[in-house]
């Protein structure tokens, strides 16, 4: 995830004025009529101009602009740096837009939360600075709008996961399109990675209004705890259409943050958060919580090994004698994985990248994440 705000504002806004914000110095508005877009394109940035050009690039190819169903909100956490790129990648939009230079570094959650307060469109879609839209991706997005219930509050779509040379890596998809209630959505979250991704949900603005602002306290998996909230109210409709390129590089903030007691901590109130809900029982939410960290901790070693990081794998690897993890039990599906690295931190490092190199031929991490429904998720 980039570095991706003031709360959101209380319902729908439809009149100029209001949709817009209160425009500061550093804002630059391009508003081509009144009327109210379905969709607004939000684009939370941090110091990276490069790839927040390509993303704002790839919104522009794939939505149709002359017919103001759809706006572009940038919010730039470092104008000083990216705020000419950002300009010179709206350059080429016809549509309403606007851009939002903050005068400081409000941080990642304040910034998701900002891009939905000055947002105007119906419905919203996060495309953080280092992802993009696929080619005709916004028009299956309006046809999936024009085609959904009043209870369709949150729309899921495929997303491609890709490294820095856009090298697909693996695939999210649908295999048709289906409606999940609360129980299913939240318990298909809850059991690991790779159910929701920024990119590829679709949400009513009402629908965020009404689960309040992404919470800070979170840390960087705030993502997941706003899902649980719009999941747990409204469920999910999943659609087979991929719309867009999901970034993984050394950079993002999914890869980049030091996974600690701390994250750990913060990650687990999610958890506490979900048994509140009662939407699925107690025993379902324990089990796939030591799966959900299981997987966290091992992923995080994984990283670690593939650079050839033994000590920081093996710190990693620590974090399932923390109290906190103990309690939850050992996981079936991860024990295999939990194992072979246990024992990969204690070699030696000369043999850790051949053995890595190893597992990756094997493909093992993916033959335990399919087992997990991770991987190409078939839906009836």
């Amino acid at each position: 995830m980039g570095d991706r705000g003031a709360d959101p504002r209380p319902g729908l806004q439809t009149n100029r004025t209001a949709a817009l914000g209160r425009r500061r110095p550093s804002d630059s508005v391009n508003d081509p009529g009144p009327a109210q877009p379905t969709l607004s394109i939000c684009v939370p940035t941090f110091n990276r101009p490069i790839l927040v050009q390509e993303a704002i690039r790839s919104i522009v190819q794939s939505a149709p602009a002359s017919n103001g169903e759809v706006e572009i909100i940038v919010s730039d956490n470092s104008p000083a740096i990216s705020e000419e790129a950002c300009r010179l990648a709206l350059d080429a939009w016809g549509g309403r837009s606007l851009y939002i230079g903050n005068d400081r570094n409000i941080g990642m959650t304040a910034n998701l939360n900002q891009c939905i307060a000055r947002a105007s469109g119906r419905h919203l879609i996060f495309v953080c600075d280092d992802d993009q839209l696929l080619p005709g991706a916004v028009p299956k997005i309006l046809r999936a709008v024009a085609t959904s219930r009043e209870s369709d509050k949150v729309l899921l779509f495929g997303v491609e996961a890709v490294d820095e040379a856009g090298r697909v890596l693996r695939r999210h998809a649908f295999a048709s399109e289906a409606r999940l209630g609360p129980r299913d959505a939240v318990y298909r979250l809850l059991t690991g990675f790779g159910f929701v991704w920024f990119p590829g949900v679709v949400v009513g603005h009402d629908a965020y209004a009404a689960a309040g602002p992404f919470d800070a306290e979170i840390g960087n998996a705030t993502d997941v705890e706003m899902w649980l909230r719009l999941l747990s109210r409204h469920g999910v409709r999943c659609l087979p259409d991929t719309i867009s390129a999901y970034s993984v590089h050394p950079q993002s903030a999914t890869q980049s943050m030091a996974l600690d007691a701390e994250a750990i901590a913060r990650t687990m109130t999610i958890f506490e958060r979900a048994r509140t809900t009662g939407v699925l029982p107690g025993r379902t939410i324990a089990r796939s919580q030591a799966r959900y960290f299981h997987q966290l901790i091992i992923s995080a070693a994984y990283l670690h090994l593939r650079s050839g990081d033994v000590t920081g794998a093996r710190e990693e690897m620590a974090l399932f004698g923390l109290p906190s993890v103990r309690t939850l039990g050992p996981s079936l599906t991860w024990l295999p994985l939990r194992l072979v690295f246990a024992v990969l931190v204690r070699s030696p490092s000369g043999l850790v990248r051949p053995l890595m190199k190893a597992l990756d031929r094997l493909d093992l991490v993916r033959r335990i994440r399919a087992l997990q429904s991770l991987g190409r998720v078939r839906l009836a």
